[in-house]
């Protein structure tokens, strides 16, 4: 927050609000997790310094400069979807940045969790205060090096389905404004050795389907115990 005030305060200054300091701006709001509250207190921010430094002689420029400022406090979401594949890095890592991400809520429905850097970043969020749901299959949470009790150790709402077959989901709803997919199983051996992918998309039509199922699975399924 510190460092997105300062830069608001350096390119009003002079007046001269550059390509490279509006880069530099959204760079800065890109890697940072603002809580809507935090964006009402930079929107009031920007409205303050402007109303500070307005004159008749600026004022065109500080209605462009207060445009570009509030414009880089969103930024624009992805318009289509993007795919990862394993083995390798590429799919944990893009799972672990949308975990490390979400403010709010994250819904999370997959066949299993047994890879520890991902249970860890599901854990942390908990902590901080996003709203966690997780839905697994009644097996896969009991095998080893399932990570399952450890998360409803620390107070993470679970449930699992009370059938023979498996739910054999893997999508994750972040925030209401990202969905996540694929065949990837969260585990170590699918980074390491599988042939997997996910997909990451914005688009609303798909994130309201996969809310409906979560909601949906959600009030079928039995709490973990």
């Amino acid at each position: 927050m510190d460092e997105i005030i300062n830069h608001l305060k350096q390119s009003i200054a002079d007046e001269v609000f550059s390509k490279d300091e509006k880069r530099s701006l959204k760079e800065i709001v890109s890697r940072t997790i603002l809580t809507p509250d935090q964006l009402n207190f930079l929107r009031s921010k920007i409205y303050e310094l402007a109303t500070e430094k307005v004159t008749e002689k600026n004022y065109r420029f500080i209605l462009e400069w207060a445009k570009h400022a509030n414009g880089a406090l969103t930024p624009k979401p992805l318009e289509t979807a993007e795919a990862f594949f394993s083995p390798g890095e590429s799919c944990r890592a893009t799972i672990i940045q949308q975990i490390d991400r979400a403010v709010r809520q994250l819904k999370i429905c997959v066949f299993t969790i047994s890879d520890d850097r991902i249970t860890n970043a599901i854990v942390t969020a908990h902590q901080r205060g996003v709203s966690i749901k997780v839905i697994t299959d009644n097996d896969k949470s009991i095998a080893l090096g399932s990570d399952i009790d450890r998360m409803a150790g620390d107070g993470i709402p679970i449930k699992m389905d009370n059938t023979s077959n498996h739910m054999h989901h893997k999508f994750m709803v972040i925030d209401e404004r990202m969905a996540l997919t694929g065949s990837y199983n969260w585990t170590l051996s699918a980074a390491r050795f599988n042939h997997e992918n996910i997909m990451l998309t914005s688009e609303a039509g798909i994130i309201k389907s996969f809310l409906t199922e979560f909601d949906k699975l959600w009030g079928e399924m039995d709490e973990y115990k």
